[in-house]
């Protein structure tokens, strides 16, 4: 049966501005997404009916309540081969909760995996109903790169794009619910788009990712409501980290240097129980080379 095997890269949010509450009970957003070279690896081979997902490493539920699972289900639905189904192994490699996109990421990707199996829908675009179906996030990882988003963060614009830079992420042993945060949030009165984001549509490619005027909503309340948090975020500052921010509603906080130290000494800075990776941000080229791993 046709299979492949692929890279599902996680995304980093520079920026993320609570608008206000829509009339459909969601919230707008204006989200300037940033993918990063840190992925999961999923399985996609077309089988006998029915959907099957086995998780092969890493923490993550295995049936229909897992996005993936339910992204092959729809896509098989509307395009599939009469008769076929699909078995889906994932390798985890990225927290669940942690702001990073996880799920969504693997959803995009075996929505993009069977595409590229089964030959339809003709276009990539072709599957955007399908990814707002599924979640907010999800249509960021059918663009990948710099972009932006809008609406409930589902309406992804491609931008120029920025200067690959080196960060450190670290990941709590804190769990962040995204509802808890969202119902928790009282938004501020803003204007419809931070102007040194909307700057960027314009902008020539290679700034530096440190260097955009960007914050996060989130981050106030949430490291306030979370002392944990709190205390790794001071740790990146003491660590001489010259930004550093929280990615969606968290938990994970990502730090930029302008001379990235080593990760032991960035670690003696932490409180116990964090897990701390090196990485880098990724253009669109850079994820869309690199996405196949076994075709």
């Amino acid at each position: 049966m046709p299979s492949g095997t692929y890279r599902s890269f996680a995304k980093i949010n520079l920026h993320l501005q609570v608008i206000g509450r829509r009339s459909d009970g969601f919230h707008e957003l204006r989200s300037l997404f940033q993918s990063i070279d840190l992925h999961d690896l999923v399985r996609v081979e077309l089988g006998p009916p029915g959907v099957r997902l086995t998780v092969e490493e890493g923490p993550a539920p295995g049936g229909p309540e897992n996005l993936a699972h339910r992204a092959a289900t729809r896509f098989l639905d509307r395009w599939g081969p009469p008769g076929a189904g699909a078995d889906i192994g994932l390798h985890k490699r990225l927290p669940m909760g942690g702001g990073l996109g996880a799920g969504s990421s693997n959803a995009a990707t075996v929505l993009r995996a069977l595409r590229q199996i089964c030959g339809r829908p003709e276009s990539v675009e072709g599957l955007w109903p399908l990814a707002r179906e599924l979640g907010a996030d999800v249509p960021f990882f059918l663009v990948e790169g710099t972009a932006l988003g809008v609406g409930r963060g589902d309406e992804v614009l491609p931008l120029p794009e920025l200067a690959g830079e080196d960060l450190l992420v670290v990941f709590p042993p804190v769990a962040v619910s995204t509802v808890e945060a969202f119902a928790r949030l009282e938004p501020a009165p803003a204007p419809a788009f931070a102007s040194s984001v909307l700057r960027l549509a314009g902008a020539p490619p290679g700034i530096r990712p440190s260097r955009v005027e960007a914050w996060n909503d989130f981050q106030g309340p949430v490291l306030a409501w979370y002392p944990e948090l709190a205390q790794v975020y001071n740790s990146l500052l003491d660590a001489g980290a010259r930004v550093v921010r929280l990615s969606g509603t968290g938990s994970a906080l990502y730090g930029f240097f302008e001379e990235p130290p080593p990760e032991e000494a960035v670690r003696g800075k932490m409180p116990a129980n964090c897990f701390l990776l090196r990485t880098r941000t990724l253009s669109r080229q850079e994820v869309e080379s690199r996405r196949v791993v076994v075709a």
